[in-house]
């Protein structure tokens, strides 16, 4: 298995990989009843920018058997994820090697928390977000009551400082170049 970003030229793999999962699973991937990928969610899937919109998909050769993607919130600072591994390779560990590489994307792009929602009743992701370190928020937020539970996780330690680099006593990380050009075109955004 390899791990990769997404691009254009995998609009057809991508579509099979989705026809190929079982209702469940696409039930719980797109919090709906989806039986395919219309021509312009293709487009959305796997035309990322790799700064507000970043995907990844594993393949085994030329097939997509797990596709994981994050979104920068309208603040900058935070990033909801979506993720989904094909049926016959799930519990092989694809999906935690998704997410340690969407974690250090977001990471390297300077922002503070992954986020996710989860459907109710999905209990094999909630035991996967407890095991990639994320906490049910509170219950009373935006999503009460509708039967998503939202999971989230800091991607900076709490001492650390997004405007000085410092992380702690002899410690010191100058930004990336991704993380600052990620952070140029979330001010920029934030202004038109």
């Amino acid at each position: 298995m390899n791990l990769r970003r997404v691009a254009a030229a995998d609009a057809d793999a991508l579509q099979r990989f989705v026809v190929a999962l079982s209702p469940a699973s696409r039930r719980w991937r797109f919090h709906g009843a989806v039986n395919g990928c219309t021509t312009s969610l293709l487009r959305h899937l796997t035309q990322a920018d790799g700064l507000r919109h970043v995907a990844f998909v594993a393949c085994s050769g030329a097939e997509i058997v797990g596709e994981a993607r994050y979104f920068v919130t309208a603040g900058g600072h935070d990033s909801e994820f979506a993720i989904v591994v094909a049926d016959r390779c799930q519990g092989q560990g694809v999906a935690a090697a998704l997410m340690t590489e969407l974690a250090n994307a977001a990471r390297r792009a300077g922002l503070c928390r992954l986020f996710g929602d989860v459907l109710q009743g999905n209990e094999r992701m909630a035991a996967f977000m407890r095991r990639q370190g994320f906490d049910r928020a509170c219950d009373d937020g935006p999503d009460a009551g509708t039967g998503v539970q939202r999971w989230e996780r800091p991607l900076r330690t709490p001492t650390s400082s997004a405007r000085t680099g410092h992380a702690g006593p002899g410690t010191w990380h100058l930004p990336s170049l991704s993380g600052l050009l990620g952070q140029l075109a979330v001010r920029v955004a934030e202004r038109l």
